[in-house]
């Protein structure tokens, strides 16, 4: 009897209604720009002084994320957005061939239940023998026209060396379901410019057809602005002043202007989801270089700036207006999301390793809290570049196009709310936020063995392997994983005093050939470089973190020796209670117990957690006959994380 009544009330809306539409499914509308940062949108604090008032719009209209996060480059960034997966799953590999037909899209899963699918734009995922194999038309659109690959291919005929008889002109496609992609016109410098604006007015003609025919839509419209070449529409050249980033991004917003002005032209705004992200961070490329605003670094890194970017959604009556959210997000999570959205009862893949979360309530504002606590960002090869948990960052492998001082630091974390530019190392602060990520880790680690990746270059069709078949895989190396070899002698009546450091002590002349990869290493817990005044009642360790233009002293860290306990409170730009150690004498090893105070996230309750440092003198094996101190560190979770156990060695003297 409700659904029946419900059944009569959408028969009377639709004859009174203007439009004459009646759909209970909603349109959805993804607009996904290129290598555009933070900094390019006004309402995020464009530093070029540019407005996006369209584009700000959306967000005032509904939504805007400050902690969206992506995949770090074009390939895989679309690999996961279409398939709720991290991308390197699908097998996605250095020289990937992007994703096998196996994979299942976001537009697949919306035609299940009857939605027409377009695609305007970039296309980026079907490797570059895509033709008659691996087409928009093949992982469910019904229609499509743009660039199968990438950009930048439109300088390639305004080069000198370019021979079109040895070498492919590019060339804007276009295909329907059921038949093969034709070429439409040469994509260069000129074409490039306009590629955009074509494509808006095509997702335009697309709306208006189904809504003709009253039937849902999936737009989806992956604009090629701003990635390099940025060269923008005839019409905006010269338009803000501020240079040809600037222009192409008043493009953009004009862009998405004319598509918004249709939804509300078409009378389909309240049953109609906009939402406009980017693909990965700013452009990094010289002349078009972009901004990310207050995070450091561009695309191709997993640094904020290469993997925080703009999110801001609307639908009127379903998002609540002037949202703005630091809660975390990941473009994984837009797949159940838009299908939850559709009313589809089976909104994701249930047969293999799915990584995306249902945002809808978060984003509808009936919940403040996002369902996301992590985020794994993975590099091409499959290795984890970095995690991100709350308000904390882990980098594995630190690295960065930018200039780094210490290139073999290569174990980072961040307090991203205290340090949003990643600039300050404070692991040795906060040891108990790393066994945590590890678990994170470890449970990716643990999906790879349930549901194997694809392989790389894996052709289609492609059948995944039986449930549970895959081998073990560490997704990461650090000393901490190696087996510990039986500790070493420690001398007698040890005296720990002086300076230390971890730098090793060689005395053979450098030798050709290139140099081996360092070791990932959480060290001591006190740094690489140190100085220790032993007394026979106390132990000061001094490091230096603080440049002199900061005007803080040396880290001190204060231990009594008579088994009493010390506070040792370091400010590093979080106040809060002191950490209490506690030592004892196992023979010639002094055994440092230290408790560490925080919120505990699951409860928001003070809790603690623990860390051992075993310190002894090891006699000498060579010259200059000294011995070495080593320092074995045990770094223990507050949840169900792994604790970890590593060994510094440190030499006399800072060499």
């Amino acid at each position: 009897m409700k659904n029946l009544l419900h059944r009569i009330v959408c028969v009377l809306v639709c004859f009174y209604s203007l439009s004459g539409i009646c759909q209970e499914r909603p349109n959805i509308v993804l607009i996904f720009p290129d290598n555009l940062g933070v900094g390019e949108v006004s309402a995020y604090g464009n530093p070029r002084g540019t407005t996006t008032p369209n584009i700000d719009r959306i967000g005032t209209e509904g939504i805007r994320l400050n902690n969206f996060n992506v995949e770090y480059s074009c390939v895989v960034s679309r690999i996961a957005i279409l398939t709720g997966r991290y991308a390197v799953r699908t097998g996605e590999g250095a020289e990937g061939d992007g994703m096998t037909l196996w994979e299942e899209t976001i537009a697949e899963r919306l035609k299940t239940v009857g939605y027409s699918t377009a695609l305007f734009g970039k296309w980026h995922v079907g490797g570059p023998s895509w033709k008659g194999k691996r087409e928009p038309t093949h992982q469910g659109f019904d229609e499509w026209w743009g660039i199968p690959g990438t950009s930048h291919t439109a300088q390639f005929t305004s080069f000198d060396g370019f021979d079109s008889d040895r070498f492919e002109t590019p060339y804007i496609w276009e295909g329907k379901q059921g038949q093969s992609s034709k070429k439409v016109k040469p994509y260069d410098i000129d074409s490039r410019r306009t590629i955009d604006r074509e494509a808006a007015k095509k997702g335009i003609d697309f709306m208006k057809r189904n809504v003709k025919e009253k039937k849902p839509f999936f737009l989806y419209y992956p604009m090629t602005q701003v990635h390099f070449p940025t060269l923008t529409h005839p019409d905006k050249m010269g338009s803000t002043g501020a240079g040809d980033l600037a222009d192409a991004m008043a493009d953009v917003d004009f862009n998405v202007g004319l598509i918004l002005a249709e939804i509300k032209r078409l009378g389909i705004e309240k049953n109609t989801l906009v939402i406009w992200c980017t693909d990965n961070g700013a452009e990094m490329r010289r002349p078009w270089r972009g901004s990310a605003g207050p995070w450091r670094g561009y695309y191709n890194s997993a640094m904020e700036g290469g993997i925080r970017t703009p999110f801001v959604a609307m639908w009127p009556g379903k998002i609540k207006p002037g949202q703005v959210s630091n809660e975390m997000m990941h473009e994984v999570d837009l797949f159940p999301t838009l299908t939850t959205a559709a009313g589809i009862s089976e909104p994701i893949p249930t047969d293999r390793a799915f990584d995306g979360l249902n945002q809808l309530s978060f984003l509808e504002g009936k919940q403040t809290y996002s369902n996301r606590e992590n985020a794994i960002f993975l590099a091409r090869q499959g290795y984890v570049m970095a995690v991100k948990w709350e308000n904390w960052k882990l980098w594995y492998y630190f690295d960065t196009e930018e200039q780094d001082a210490d290139p073999n630091h290569l174990v980072r974390l961040f307090d991203l709310n205290v340090d949003p530019r990643e600039e300050f190392d404070v692991k040795d602060f906060y040891p108990w936020v790393i066994p945590v990520m590890d678990s994170i880790v470890a449970n990716y680690e643990a999906s790879l063995i349930k549901h194997p990746r694809v392989p790389s270059r894996a052709p289609d069709p492609y059948i995944p392997p039986t449930v549970g078949s895959g081998e073990p895989v560490q997704v990461f190396t650090r000393s901490d994983r190696e087996v510990l070899a039986p500790r070493s002698e420690a001398l007698e009546n040890p005296d720990f005093s002086g300076s230390w450091s971890t730098k090793a002590i060689k005395s053979s002349p450098a030798r050709r050939g290139e140099k081996p990869e360092p070791m990932p290493s959480l060290g001591s817990g006190w740094g690489d470089e140190i100085s220790i005044l032993h007394k026979p009642d106390t132990l000061t360790v001094e490091r230096v973190i603080f440049l002199p233009r900061e005007m803080q002293p040396p880290v001190r860290y204060r231990f009594d020796l008579n088994g009493s306990v010390t506070e040792n409170l370091i400010n590093v730009g979080r106040s809060g209670p002191a950490p209490s150690s506690r030592t004892k004498w196992d023979e010639n090893r002094l055994v440092i117990t230290t408790f560490y105070p925080h919120i505990n996230p699951e409860d928001g309750q003070w809790t603690k957690s623990k860390i051992t440092q075993t310190l002894w003198l090891q006699p000498a094996t060579g010259t200059p006959w000294e011995p070495s101190l080593v320092v074995e560190t045990t770094r223990y979770s507050i949840t169900n994380g792994r604790p970890s156990t590593n060994r510094t060695v440190y030499h006399k003297g800072f060499r």
